[in-house]
């Protein structure tokens, strides 16, 4: 496995979880691969596994490229896991949903296992720590939440999401692994399938009121041509003479 594998960084991270007072939402998203939503994604990578089974996952994701390109696949690594330490305003174990997408070529996704330690979320989680883990991010009092709409121009998330952004790579083989769960294990998921959202289409509304306008225009003229011969019509059944010129 090439060294750049064993860093871990936020470019290349998925992560969902909550804090001291918020509910879950992510607070990180990676920019390789990008997609405009993750939920439906991360549902089908851990939404059937259990957070204290110690179970860790791999496989591919496949995003279609638009138009006629060729789709990309994207190796990665999930776990969903309990928090050793956070627990939530109410005393529950805090759970993460965390996914990483290593700079592995697709073709080496089977080695995955033998290359990413076992505890590989628990290094991250603890690298997280002076962001996510801060009063700014989790232990974010709850009434600073309820107070954010009035007082702050982006969402609350967003800001999160930004803090988060700042963690420096974490090092996932420097110095001694930590233990990992006893019956920890890996399992190969199917291939999931994304697509690239089509871009907008461009459509100019100059043109496009133009030829609304144009329509209304001519169907007023058929109108009152119509209506200028039914006039006729009936003044000649009346006998009347039209003078021409």
């Amino acid at each position: 496995m090439p060294a750049p594998a064993r860093t871990v960084e936020t470019s290349r991270l998925l992560w969902r979880t909550r804090g001291e007072h918020w509910d879950y939402e992510f607070i990180c998203v990676p920019e390789i691969p990008a997609l405009p939503a993750w939920l439906t994604t991360l549902e089908a990578m851990l939404g059937d596994a259990e957070a204290g089974a110690g179970e860790l996952r791999y496989g591919l994701l496949e995003v279609e490229g638009r138009r006629r390109e060729a789709p990309r696949a994207f190796a990665y690594v999930a776990a969903r896991f309990l928090d050793p330490a956070r627990r939530d305003w109410t005393g529950r174990p805090v759970q993460h949903f965390a996914v990483w997408f290593p700079p592995v070529p697709p073709e080496e996704v089977e080695a995955l296992p033998a290359a990413v330690p076992e505890n590989w979320h628990l290094r991250v989680l603890d690298g997280l720590a002076a962001t996510y883990g801060s009063s700014e991010v989790f232990g974010l009092p709850e009434e600073a939440i309820r107070a954010w709409k009035r007082s702050h121009q982006e969402s609350r998330a967003a800001s999160a999401m930004a803090i988060v952004k700042r963690t420096p790579p974490v090092a996932l083989l420097e110095g001694e692994e930590a233990p990992s769960a006893p019956d920890a294990r890996w399992k190969r998921l199917g291939t999931i399938k994304k697509k690239s959202p089509e871009p907008p289409r461009e459509v100019s509304l100059v043109v496009a009121g133009g030829r609304r306008g144009g329509v209304r225009r001519v169907f007023g003229c058929f109108t009152a041509l119509v209506m200028m011969l039914v006039a006729v019509h009936q003044l000649v059944a009346c006998g009347a003479v039209i003078h021409l010129g």
